[in-house]
């Protein structure tokens, strides 16, 4: 997979894929299949177990050994209204976030798409927390595809929990 570009700004999935389409990763979480951009994902990993640490806000799910580098593995379920259905050894993207390399946990990765940009429709609205990160949906041969802003729900997951909260 390419390597994820170093600034966010470049990170515009939704003008991509309204600018002439794009490449996703596609991925399974609670039942549902999801698409983010191909662009953030450094690796999948499978088949291996997630080590999980104490005192630590419930959608971080615990750490990965990766090369001798812990990975923290996160859970993005509740941010898109799904429930990760398998945590004890689920699939994981690895993920580029500038310097730091965050696991997104996921039931099953399963291809990388092709999404023209006369396949994306807009997301229908939830009233919910996933509307903030559901960029559009992808009609394709394989099905329907939620597309997302996975480097949003990072930023916002890790960036509130790094933070001073009262």
């Amino acid at each position: 997979m390419p390597d994820a570009p170093a600034s966010a700004p470049e990170l515009d999935f939704r003008a991509l894929l309204e600018g002439g389409g794009a490449q996703a990763v596609a991925f399974r979480l609670g039942g549902e299949l999801h698409g983010c951009d191909i662009r953030l994902v450094e690796e999948v990993v499978t088949r291996r177990p997630i080590h999980p640490l104490p005192d630590v806000p419930p959608h971080l799910l615990g750490v990965l050994l990766l090369r001798g580098e812990m990975v923290p593995v996160m859970d993005v379920g509740a941010a898109l209204g799904a429930k990760l259905r398998a945590w004890d050894a689920p699939a994981v993207l690895v993920v580029a976030m500038g310097e730091t390399r965050i696991g997104v946990a996921a039931e099953a990765v399963q291809e990388v798409l092709e999404v023209p940009a006369d396949a994306l429709r807009p997301a229908p609205y939830t009233g919910g927390d996933r509307d903030a990160y559901v960029v559009g949906v992808a009609r394709l041969a394989s099905g329907l595809v939620n597309l997302i802003d996975l480097a949003e729900i990072l930023r916002e997951r890790t960036t509130l929990d790094s933070g001073n909260q009262p």
